[in-house]
């Protein structure tokens, strides 16, 4: 972004932005968060798409991002926007079809540094959001990230989650030991945190091969409320149980992990006080800190999805991603 290749962007209002993210699926969810932290503060309507649309124009904006230069509906996309003289940005590893396709044309936002597609997640999210903040002359409500602050901090989550660092002060660590050997159903307490957690299913399972899932949280709370709690082990007859003796308890309830941000945390701790072994999670606070509640209530604005939350979404999926890490490496995973 230093290198000035959105300046092109700055004088440009356009009719839409249209990310062509081809089949892959992790520029899918990126655009998911971005367009549900985005797209009420931004005036210019989103379009997330597998190819380019018919109607695209000159009016119109389109990013090209995927990981895999083969696909060729990044390829069809780059192309045909061109012809059609739409301003493009490329956010994919030009080569092959694609760059026959650009011909040279168009903003590269092309990896500078190769990255393992399964870890490109926040490269996607700081890319898109980098766009959307180059719009200068498109209104845009409310504090923005910068990117470099994103970066900085995915870059002090990664130095704290490291090998070297002892458990109880490797977050990663922690979080990997909550997820080994027990059923894990991911939820969130709102749209942006419901793509966070579906994407941490997707990571962990492949990185580590760890199975979880991923429900609605109303979906989670009336199911513990309707099976969980009805048919569960008693608490007396869990404080006898050993499981290097008696193995792990069959009709275990699984753990709920609920994504969420800090200035909602308390509300979503609030949401799931009822089911079993539940706890919120975020990127954006110390999960050892005790909830209090607010002195002051939130009102809607508050509650919602913005820009803001976009780095505590972030460091959480990389959170997830060198968790599920850990778990790989200790065979945990797989079972």
């Amino acid at each position: 972004m230093r290198e000035g290749v959105l300046e092109p962007l700055a004088s440009l209002r356009p009719r839409s932005v249209v990310v062509v993210h081809g089949v892959s699926g992790v520029v899918r969810d990126a655009v998911a968060l971005v367009v549900a932290c985005v797209a009420n503060r931004v005036d210019v309507p989103i379009v997330s798409v597998p190819a380019l649309p018919g109607w695209v124009g000159p009016l119109d904006v389109v990013v090209v991002a995927g990981d895999d230069a083969g696909d060729m509906a990044l390829a069809d996309a780059a192309a045909r926007a061109q012809r059609r003289r739409a301003e493009f940005v490329v956010a994919a590893p030009v080569e092959g079809p694609l760059r026959d396709a650009l011909g040279g044309s168009g903003i590269d936002l092309s990896p500078r540094v190769h990255v393992d597609a399964r870890f490109r997640f926040a490269g996607y999210v700081a890319t898109l959001l980098a766009v959307f903040s180059a719009l200068s002359d498109v209104r845009f409500t409310g504090p923005v990230p910068l990117v470099s602050d994103i970066a900085d901090a995915l870059d002090e989550e990664a130095a704290a989650d490291h090998p070297t660092r002892e458990t109880f002060h490797n977050r990663a660590k922690l979080l990997a030991a909550r997820l080994a050997d027990r059923r894990v159903v991911w939820t969130g307490d709102s749209p942006a945190a419901s793509v966070v957690a579906a994407r941490n299913v997707s990571s962990l399972f492949v990185l580590s091969g760890k199975i979880c899932a991923a429900a609605d949280i109303d979906d989670v709370a009336r199911l513990s409320r309707e099976s969980w709690t009805a048919g569960g082990a008693s608490p007396v007859d869990s404080i006898f149980h050993d499981p290097q003796i008696d193995g792990p308890l069959a009709d275990q309830p699984p753990r709920v992990l609920a994504v969420t941000t800090a200035a909602r945390r308390w509300y979503a701790a609030q949401r799931i006080a009822g089911i079993p072994d539940a706890e919120a999670v975020s990127g954006d606070v110390d999960e050892a800190e005790s909830v209090v509640r607010p002195q002051v209530p939130a009102g809607p604005e508050d509650l919602a999805d913005g820009p803001s939350d976009l780095p505590g979404y972030v460091i959480l999926a990389l959170r997830v991603d060198i968790a599920a890490v850990y778990l790989h490496l200790t065979g945990i995973g797989e079972r």
